[in-house]
Order: structure tokens, then sequence, then C-alpha cells
């Protein structure tokens, strides 16, 4: 029996509400709808008063519900990245998971003794040893908590049912994974570039070993940056002939500027369509983003197959 129940998920970037909505029929995915609309003027989360915030997303909503007005009540969302807090740090295996949140949200004070980290909300990912992290560690991810409740109010208020929110890169990996691609054994690389940050993810067998997202405002930065977590990482052991395929998504990157990437790092970057493995309703088939922007939709693809 399938448990995929039709769903839609959205990705709020700082210009921009996108919706990809994926429902089950005829026992496959389909893909129903892929569109974007823009807020009209840019969003900051983190610093914008809520009355602000509930305004932009609204606007962007309708707009999107009037050109196709969606056809399932549960959703999902994906949020930038400078909203997350994210460490990579030792933990004790034989702790109870409540005790672990605990251990993490203490690591969390010291590290940012300016934020009400009991405000946190804690998910953490257990990597064992391998031959590329030499001892057990933990990925954890924390945020703050009133996002959460920004976009339980947005969905309250629009007769939606919410279902998960999440990181945007971890979702547009996500995407990665349902198509096969990051089942391939050995190193991989991911980034994810917003208009603030790189994200950088190394997984290693098809789980992740690695993520940290570095502020970003050039985009002249990224190079250097990503020499450094490749060539100096003090994190795990790896080095570029290691990596045997390299990806990456993210907002409004461009051909050219992969190129560069590529080959200044010396890597075969390469977008991804996290549509391919997805079958397309008819009027898809001639959707401008569907066909040249798919890259970007990967958080919202990501998030909308997520089962669990």
């Amino acid at each position: 029996m399938n448990s995929f129940e039709n769903h839609a998920g959205f990705n709020i970037s700082s210009s921009r509400l996108q919706v990809v909505e994926i429902n089950f029929k005829s026992d496959q995915f389909q893909l129903e709808n892929v569109d974007e609309a823009y807020f009209n003027e840019p969003l900051n989360l983190e610093y914008d008063k809520e009355t602000k915030i509930n305004t932009l997303l609204q606007s962007a909503y309708n707009e999107l519900l009037i050109r196709n007005p969606l056809k399932c009540d549960y959703v999902s969302f994906t949020l930038p990245l400078d909203l997350f807090y994210i460490m990579q740090v030792p933990y004790d295996s034989t702790l109870l998971n409540q005790d672990l949140i605990e251990e993490f949200r203490w690591e969390y004070s010291i590290l940012y003794p300016n934020l009400l980290v009991n405000d946190f909300v804690i998910q953490y990912i257990e990597i064992e040893k391998n031959k590329i992290n030499e001892a057990g560690t933990a990925i954890v991810i924390a945020l703050p908590r009133k996002f959460l409740q920004i976009i339980h109010n947005f969905c309250m208020r629009n007769n939606l049912k919410v279902r998960f929110i999440d990181n945007a890169h971890i979702a547009s990996d996500r995407a990665l994974f349902v198509n096969n691609v990051l089942t391939d054994k050995g190193l991989i690389l991911s980034i994810y570039f917003s208009d603030k940050s790189l994200s950088v993810i190394f997984s290693y067998n098809s789980k992740p070993i690695y993520f940290k997202t570095i502020p970003l405002n050039d985009a002249g930065k990224i190079i250097p940056v990503l020499l450094d977590e490749i060539n100096n990482n003090q994190n795990i052991k790896i080095n570029k002939n290691l990596i045997e395929n390299a990806f990456i998504a993210g907002e409004d990157l461009s051909a050219n500027l992969v190129q560069s990437l590529s080959e200044a790092i010396g890597l075969n970057f390469k977008f991804f369509n996290p549509f391919e493995k997805i079958k397309p309703e008819t009027n898809i088939h001639t959707n401008k983003y569907y066909i040249e922007k798919f890259n970007s939709f990967s958080p919202a693809a990501g998030i909308a197959l997520r089962l669990a």
C-alpha cells in the first residue's frame, strides 16, 4: 500500500515563493504544478515584522493560486539556509534521544550565548566512524521555534495542513536521492548557493557526513571558500581525488557560473533535474520553469517528495 499523500512543497527565499505539487495517480508520482511568485519587496524572515512577512507570503501565495489552485491539502516548506544553526560535534551514542537533545542544547548555549537556545527546535544525524570520519559525530541542525510558528499561522489562515519544515539544502539533496543519484557508493559533494549563503554537504555511501553553511554575500568568494572546505577540512579526511560526483543547486545559477566553478575547483559540477523520475501532467510539458529553471526548484521538489 502506498503511504504517499498528495503533497505540495513550498520553498521560501528572500525574493520569491516557489511551489511544486506532486500527486499520486495510477500507482505513480505525477507532477501537477511547478511555479513561483516574486515578493513585492525583499523578505527577511529573521528581522521583518510578522505583519510584513504575512503580507508578502499571502500575496505571493494568492498569485500562485490564481494561476493554478492546489489540488491537495498537505503542504511542506523549506526555509533559507541562514535561519539554521548547524554544528558537527562528537556525541555519546549511549544517551537516550532526549538526553542527546539536551546535550546539544547545552553545546549551542556555549556557541551562541546571546541566543535563546531553549527556543530552538533541534534535529540531528548520527554519523558512524568510517574512513572519512575518524570518529563518530552528529550533524546537529537547530531552528528557532518562531519560524515554525510563522509557517503554522500561514497554513491555518489558508486551511492547509503542514507536514514538514526543512532546510533548503537538505531538501534539495533529498531530490537527488529520489532520482537515485545519491545511492552511488563513495564520496559525493553537493553545494547550494543562495543570495546570502553557501552550503556544503559531503555524503559518503548515501549518507551525509559533513554539513556546513557559510555566510557569503559575494559570489566571487565561492571558489576560495570551496577550495578551503575541500583542501583544509579539519572535520573529515578528504581530498579532491576522493570525490566521485559534485552537484550544485540554488537560486538563479547560470551555466557560465557552473562552468567557471568546475574549471577553478577541478570538479565537474552538475546541474541536476529534480523532476527527472516524476511523470509530468500534460500541461507541465510547456511550463517554462519545468523546462528552463528545474534546478532552482530542487528544495520544493525534495520536500514535496518527503515521506517521513
